[in-house]
C-alpha cells in the first residue's frame, strides 16, 4: 500500500484545495489544520511526505518538519508559504511559494512522492 501524503494548513479551505488535486493525482491525502495536528496524523498514518505551511499558529512548518522527522527521519518534506518575509528554514527544505498552479504542486510532489 503506498505511503499517503500529509498536508499541513492552517487554512482549511486551502488545505481542502490541495487535498483535491493530489487525490485527483491518485494520491492518498491526510490533512491537518495546525503543527501540533500534523504531528499527531504522522503517528496514525503511514507518511511518505509532509506538505507543510511555514506561517502556522503555534508552532511553524519548518519547526513541525523537524518532529515529523525525529519520527521517521526518511520523511520528505516540501514547505509551502504566501509570506514575502524570510522565515528560518535552516533546514535547506525545498519550498513552494503560493499561490502556485496546479502543475507546480503536482510536479514538486511527484520529485518526493514517486
Amino acid at each position: 500500500m503506498p505511503r499517503s501524503i500529509l498536508v499541513a494548513d492552517d487554512n482549511r479551505g486551502f488545505a481542502e484545495l490541495v487535498r483535491a488535486s493530489l487525490e485527483e493525482a491518485g494520491y492518498d491525502v491526510v490533512t491537518a489544520t495546525s503543527g501540533l495536528a500534523a504531528v499527531a496524523c504522522m503517528e496514525k498514518h503511514d507518511i511518505g511526505l509532509a506538505v507543510l505551511d511555514v506561517l502556522m499558529p503555534g508552532i511553524s512548518g519548518d519547526a513541525v518538519a523537524e518532529r515529523l522527522r525525529q519520527i521517521d527521519p526518511t520523511l520528505q518534506v516540501l514547505l509551502m508559504t504566501g509570506s514575502d518575509q524570510p522565515f528560518a528554514a535552516g533546514s535547506g527544505l525545498p519550498v513552494l511559494r503560493k499561490p502556485f498552479p496546479q502543475d507546480e504542486l503536482l510536479a514538486a510532489v511527484r520529485r518526493f512522492a514517486g
